[in-house]
């Protein structure tokens, strides 16, 4: 369990008017998580189950009423169909909606977004200057995670706006670590190619993964053990990967016998130049990342 004292400069950011705040089973605050969608349910689902925060601490702000029944009943938290209305009381604003939404969004919470309010922002593509901008304050993380947050196995690659202090950072670490993994940047272009390897890579794998339960099924398999056995394959080669410590490139010689099945298996991809492909992949994703901001 968590346990440290954060001390956070200009005020706490979780709320605490003598500067100190211990964070254990429950952290008192006021955290806004402004989209209900799936990142928003992982990031509130793991605040609450790690004991960082209680129902009480969470307002969820979210347009379809819907899901703010289903977040209410599911979780005890507070729910509001306006953010204008609940911005104003948090200590802590994760916006977790579309880019698209943002500048709606940015023109009705500016007038109440209070200074010493730290806002965390997993949208795509807006840049930390965007944000800096529409919202009127420098005190801002720009977040990329990935769908495996919403069972805790996440990546999340951010990056921190001047405005951002030593403890706000560990605001945001703790923040994260509910989510998986998480890894600060500094140069802001990279969140793009990060975007493009770590945020769209779950895709690039299911993909993968349908082509191959296919091509087993084509084979011969009935489709629910070829799945079984891809599944398998890919979360037992994952923990190989990361037990051993060693390349990707050692570990597929090891497995590669000269003249075996696995040999006569990756020549016959070489025509398909699959590495071109994935470079090709991650190039428009980036791109596109870039585009958004």
């Amino acid at each position: 369990m968590l346990d440290l004292i954060i001390r956070v400069g200009r005020s706490n950011v979780w709320g605490n008017p003598t500067g100190l705040r211990r964070v254990g089973r429950a952290m008192s605050a006021k955290t806004i998580v402004v989209g209900g969608g799936a990142m928003g349910t992982a990031i509130v689902s793991g605040l609450l189950d790690s004991g960082m925060l209680s129902p009480g601490d969470v307002v969820v702000a979210e347009i379809e009423e819907e899901r703010r029944r289903v977040l209410g009943t599911q979780f005890g938290v507070t729910t509001s169909s306006e953010p204008s209305t609940c911005v104003d009381s948090g200590k802590v604003v994760i916006l977790a909606i579309k880019p698209q939404n943002f500048e709606e969004l940015s023109r009705s919470i500016r007038p109440v977004l209070q200074p010493e309010v730290l806002v965390i922002s997993i949208m795509a593509g807006v840049s930390r200057a965007r944000l800096r901008e529409a919202l009127g304050t420098d005190r801002v993380v720009r977040v990329m995670p990935n769908i495996a947050a919403q069972v805790g196995q996440g990546m999340s690659v951010w990056i921190a706006d001047d405005g951002i202090s030593s403890d706000d950072r560990k605001a945001t670490k703790l923040v994260l670590a509910v989510l998986g993994s998480e890894l600060e940047i500094e140069q802001e272009s990279l969140l793009d190619v990060a975007t493009a390897v770590h945020g769209s890579g779950p895709a690039y794998l299911y993909l993968l993964a349908e082509a191959w339960i296919d091509a087993g099924v084509e084979a011969g398999l009935d489709r629910p053990t070829s799945e079984v056995l891809v599944r398998q394959t890919i979360a037992g080669s994952v923990a190989l990967w990361e037990q051993s410590g060693r390349l990707p490139a050692e570990l597929r010689a090891a497995v590669t016998s000269p003249g075996g099945t696995t040999a006569a298996a990756l020549e016959a991809l070489e025509p398909f130049d699959f590495p071109r492909a994935m470079r090709a992949a991650i190039d428009a994703a980036t791109r596109r990342s870039h585009g958004l901001g």
